[in-house]
């Protein structure tokens, strides 16, 4: 291995996680000769290039172990959670969000560039000789068999969750319908997970939570982490080979005289591509609400953040629709 290449590679890599990042307006000028000869980026410029690097670092960063991914992908911008404006701040939130200490998450930074800067150098610029669309897939797959919040990995990921939240029922209740894909042979289980936050103001009783099956599966078991996480085990009609898709459908109940937070966020934890979401407000109710796109958890009750607003129909219903979503952020409305 060249020792002077790799020391410059090094230097590119760290120089290139300034700013914005991979979302500099200047990447052209901000992408060194070692790069654009790896990355084999010729003559592009602009978006072309910008895209290439994406992906192409995208790949390189999907080799690294899991916590040097995460720094390494928020340094250079590539995760889509890092849209801050200096490097820094990414950092910073990073920080916040997963509670780790920043002098740690800049000495993880600076190993996860050695050891790209390594690997990049070591492979010729070719991720273990594979094409880019065979990383896609070991990412998707990697992504689908994250931890899931029962513990363990998912072997699946969501396809598309369909909600209804009903607040014009005697207690609120939400109905899903979800669309699975299995990404290994033989998944018989899935573990749901749904967090039912305490409000501000509610007393310390024990929350609870009900769920029925409305098609497409048995549950054989009913987790809890503390006293708001419920994770239910569902049982599927037969087992499912790689890329089956399968539906099934829930309904959860709020207990009568139980109070609930005024919103529904979903915060994936494994791939999630769609969520068609729609809430029912009781009739005369004219409630103020706001579309929760891609914000961190525990952002979602914080009212001083400006948020867009979704008009309600004449039915009293809003709705929202959002595609590719980030793990760990939250998607959803809330209500005032």
């Amino acid at each position: 291995m060249n020792g002077t290449d790799l020391a410059a590679m090094h230097a590119e890599l760290r120089s290139l996680a300034r700013g914005r990042g991979l979302r500099s307006a200047n990447l052209d000028a901000r992408t060194g000769p070692l790069l654009r000869r790896y990355a084999a980026l010729g003559d592009l410029s602009g978006g072309p290039l910008r895209s290439r690097m994406v992906s192409w670092l995208g790949e390189w960063l999907g080799a690294l172990p899991e916590d040097l991914r995460l720094v390494a992908g928020v340094s250079l911008g590539v995760d889509p959670r890092a849209g801050h404006r200096l490097l820094t701040e990414r950092l910073s939130w990073l920080a916040v969000e997963f509670e780790r200490d920043p002098r740690t998450l800049r000495r993880r930074g600076q190993e996860a560039f050695r050891l790209l800067a390594e690997m990049i150098i070591a492979g010729g610029g070719q991720n273990g000789g594979g094409q880019v669309r065979g990383g896609q897939e070991a990412r998707r797959r990697e992504a689908a068999a994250a931890p899931d919040p029962a513990g363990g990995t998912a072997g699946w990921y969501v396809e598309r969750v369909w909600a209804l939240m009903r607040l014009d029922a005697p207690t609120p209740e939400l109905l899903e319908s979800r669309r699975i894909v299995a990404v290994e042979d033989g998944l018989r289980e899935v573990a749901l997970s749904m967090s039912l936050p305490r409000p501000p103001d509610a007393p310390p009783s024990p929350r609870d939570l009900g769920v029925d099956v409305m098609f497409g599966g048995r549950i054989v078991r009913v987790d809890r982490r503390g006293d708001t996480l419920f994770s239910p085990v569902l049982r599927l009609p037969h087992p499912l080979g790689a890329e089956e898709r399968h539906e099934f459908g829930c309904v959860w109940r709020v207990p009568p005289g139980q109070p609930m937070v005024p919103h529904y966020a979903m915060n994936p934890t494994i791939r999630c591509d769609a969520l068609d979401l729609r809430v029912r407000f009781p009739e005369g109710a004219e409630p103020k609400v706001h579309r929760l796109d891609g914000l961190p958890l525990r952002a979602v009750e914080d009212l001083a953040i400006d948020l867009p607003v979704v008009p309600l129909d004449g039915a009293g219903e809003v709705s929202a629709r959002f595609g590719h979503l980030g793990l760990g952020l939250s998607y959803g409305l809330r209500w005032t």
